[in-house]
């Protein structure tokens, strides 16, 4: 993850300048990866800067999520490195035909099969991506001067 983060700050910047205006992003990925697309999806976005989202499985993206798919629309993508990677890459071919704004966070990307077996990579790719998606999250927030740490509710009122 550290070897990783030395190369993801140009990335997470762009990102950041690219979606700072959207009031909506939509998070995928798929199998051991989905969760960290949910995380990203409710604790990032909706928590943390107020952004409406939502997060789906790529499995279930041909299943009524690609209905909303169009030019512009901003997704976050998490690709993982594992058997469901075919999902996912499927869902950004469909993507792409419609000149969505899709941003790619491929695990693969990050070489780790350097430092994991096979059998098991698909089971670190979501440790790895969650780690280079802080990242993204600190350069959204910087970019949109909306500290990750504002809140309206939390800490604020009981609940």
């Amino acid at each position: 993850i550290r070897n990783a983060r030395k190369h993801v700050q140009v990335r997470a910047e762009q990102f950041a300048e690219t979606y700072k205006d959207d009031t909506v992003i939509y998070t995928m990925g798929s199998g051991a990866g989905y969760g960290a697309a949910y995380m990203e999806s409710i604790c990032i976005f909706m928590e943390m800067q107020w952004l409406d989202s939502a997060s789906f499985s790529t499995g279930e993206f041909f299943h009524g999520p690609f209905e909303l798919v169009e030019k512009d629309k901003p997704y976050l993508l998490l690709v993982n490195d594992g058997p469901t990677r075919p999902m996912d890459l499927r869902a950004l071919t469909f993507m792409e035909r419609f000149d969505t704004k899709v941003t790619v966070v491929d695990a693969k990307d990050y070489g780790l099969d350097k430092y994991v077996p096979a059998s098991v990579k698909e089971y670190f790719s979501p440790i790895l991506i969650d780690g280079i998606l802080r990242l993204y999250a600190e350069a959204i927030a910087e970019e949109r001067k909306h500290p990750l740490t504002m809140r309206r509710y939390m800490w604020k009122l009981q609940y």
